[in-house]
């Protein structure tokens, strides 16, 4: 393996505990919270020996799960690929793991260079509890009409302005984002009834998937009609879209690497 080459870790992980995907520290500044990186890090440091620097491609909010997030690390010559993932998969903690590790050229940028990243939101209709399901997706009070939702979702397809769909803090430069498909899908597990939002863009702004959820979510309870969604794309107003999703129903489900530019699978 060369010493110019990067690993790129695949990971999932429950981020329920989690303060989202990247180092941070509390909003007082007193100390570290717990974060994916921070886990990942403390995990590679007992393996190598020493500190190794971490990008993400994609940064997931506190309690965002994700089944297929990349983490790119500089190629550490002493150990396999395979290796190396088994062994930083040992001193994870429960809640996260490395699903595949595999080597790619270096001048790659695990961020810049992906092909886009698929999310996916689950949402429960209303029912009995259960903390096997409600942890991993946002229950709501009301019944939905998912054909109504589908049909508003129509309108975010697309290269738009999501300027109106995005938190208050966020600071991307630019607030043009392309949305492929949408889809929302109805199935049955058990007692529940499940409507998921699965999403696949070339990126997104801060909340951004949450925020059109929460749109879907007004026009699926007959709050909203169905030209809010346009609505708030064209006046990029936050007041024209719908409330934020909670955290706990979405999923970053993966993030599209080109195959071309792996040099080893594992």
């Amino acid at each position: 393996m060369s010493d110019a080459e990067q690993v790129f870790l695949r990971l999932a992980y429950d981020g329920t505990d989690f303060h989202g995907s990247v180092r941070q520290v509390d909003p007082q500044g007193r100390h570290r919270v717990r974060t994916v990186e921070s886990e990942l890090s403390a995990a590679l440091e007992g393996v190598l020996g020493r500190p190794v620097p971490i990008r993400f491609a994609s940064r997931t909010d506190a309690g965002v799960h994700a089944r297929g997030q990349l983490a790119s690390i500089p190629a550490p010559p002493e150990i396999p690929v395979d290796g190396l993932r088994r062994a930083v998969d040992d001193r994870l903690p429960p809640d996260v793991t490395v699903r595949e590790a595999f080597s790619v050229p270096a001048g790659f940028d695990v961020r810049r260079d992906n092909r886009g990243k698929i999310y996916r939101y689950t949402l429960v209709q209303p029912g009995r509890r259960d903390p096997f399901v409600d942890r991993f997706a946002w229950r709501t009070k009301w019944r939905l009409d998912p054909a109504a939702m589908s049909a508003a979702a129509r309108a975010f397809e697309g290269r738009h302005d999501f300027a109106g769909l995005r938190a208050a803090d966020c600071q991307a430069g630019t607030t043009e984002r392309t949305i492929r498909r949408i889809e929302v899908d109805v199935r049955r597990a058990g007692e529940d009834a499940f409507v998921d939002v699965t999403v696949e863009g070339d990126a997104f702004l801060k909340n951004m998937v949450r925020i059109l959820v929460g749109t879907l979510v007004e026009v699926g309870r007959g709050r909203f009609d169905a030209t809010r969604a346009r609505r708030a794309l064209d006046t990029k107003d936050r007041r024209d879209a719908g409330p934020t999703a909670p955290s706990r129903g979405l999923v970053l489900v993966e993030v599209l690497w080109p195959p071309e530019h792996r040099r080893q699978a594992t």
